[in-house]
Formats: C-alpha cells, structure tokens, sequence
C-alpha cells in the first residue's frame, strides 16, 4: 500500500516515484515554477478530495503526482527539454516519459500514458475534463493554482489557498509565467499558433504573428 503524508492539511500520496519526480522537478526549474507544480499538485489533490466523482472514482495518485510534478519541464526555451519544433506541453510529456523508463519500472503502460496524456493536455482542460480523472486532476489543479480562490465552484477557499501558497510562494509568479510564455512566443513561435500561448504573443511581443486556422483551411481547400 502506498504511504501518504499531509501537506497543509492536504493528504498527497508519498513513494519513491514521487521523491524523485520531486528532486527531477527540483533541479529543473527555479523557485518560482518549482513552487507553481508543487502547488499544482497540492490543488489536485484537494480537488479530489471535494468533487464526489472523484472522490468515488479509484485515482492512481502516483500517476497524478508525477504529471502535476513534471508538467512544466519544457515550458522554458532554455530547458533541456524543449525542441525547436513541438508544443511545450508535448515536449515535457516526452520527458516525463523517459524519466518514468528509469524512475517507475513499475509502471504499466496504461499508467504512463495517463502521464503523457496528462501533462500533452494540461493546458487544454475543455479536453482534459472528459479523459481519465487523474488527466482532469492534472489539469484542474494547473488552473487552481492561477486562480486560487476563484476557481469555480467555490472548492478552494481563500484559507486553503493561503495556506499552500505560505509554504509555496508565489514569488514573482505572474510576470515570471508572462516572461516564459513571451519567451516561447519569440523563439518557436510555430508552437504557440494553436494554443493559448498565442494570447501573450500578441499581446506583449512585438511582431508576433500568429497563422489563423481559417487562413490555413481555405488554402488547403482552395489548392
């Protein structure tokens, strides 16, 4: 049986895959995005304990830790785990993938495609609310911690978010998430066309010009 130990009053599961994504997430990023996955996780895991779907649902939180944990290891240019030429989200789906080679033998592969199908989708939770809980989880509690207290439905209250973000500072979160978003924007701007990373694009870099998907599928049709 797995252990499990509370985190400001948060019971998240505890094993030695989630030590070592820890220390994986821990040497990848800087404090702020380190504290922004580990709050990430910490709000899935509350949300699971409040929402009865999945509270009656059986949720392999290993599975939901790792890809909370690692979902952001190829949202910065300068990651070693970011390409030239993929999505961010894609890119540290395939990290988090070979990682889970060495760190979770164990693993079936049902479990590590829940954790790429977690972290590829995390940032498209219109999909992600319909797949497997632990994909919603990963993705719900991404958006908790942007929107804390006014996540719908009231779930997380001011005190409970105040508590994580005590032991979990935002430090210079929002324009440090501002900088890296730009920052995909001006270096692989081809990645950012379909998602919402395009809004910084257009928004704060100068000369961003994203395709339009209406542009594209006339071309297509027309030739």
């Amino acid at each position: 049986m797995t252990s499990t130990r509370s985190f400001c009053g948060v019971s998240l599961v505890d094993s030695q895959l989630v030590q070592a994504s820890l220390k994986l997430a821990k040497e990848s990023h800087d404090e702020v995005s380190f504290n922004h996955v580990y709050r990430s996780w910490v709000f899935g895991a509350l949300l699971a304990s409040k929402i009865p779907t999945f509270a009656e649902a059986e949720i392999d939180f290993e599975v939901h830790a790792a890809s909370a944990l690692l979902h952001d290891l190829a949202w910065h240019c300068d990651s070693p785990f970011s390409t030239p030429d993929k999505r961010f989200e894609v890119d540290g789906a395939n990290a988090a993938r070979t990682f889970l080679d060495q760190a979770a033998p164990h693993f079936a592969p049902r479990q590590r495609q829940l954790v790429w199908d977690s972290i590829a989708l995390h940032t498209t939770p219109s999909i992600a609310q319909h797949k497997e809980p632990e994909v919603a989880l990963c993705a719900m509690g991404v958006f908790a911690d942007f929107l804390g207290p006014r996540f719908p439905g009231g779930l997380i209250s001011k005190d409970e978010y105040n508590s994580v973000i005590k032991e979990l500072p935002l430090c210079d979160f929002k324009e440090s998430v501002k900088k890296i978003l730009c920052g995909l924007c001006e270096k692989k701007p081809q990645t950012t066309y379909d998602n919402f990373v395009r809004d910084f694009g257009e928004r704060f870099v100068e000369g961003y010009t994203a395709e339009n998907a209406v542009d594209m599928l006339m071309v297509t049709i027309e030739s």
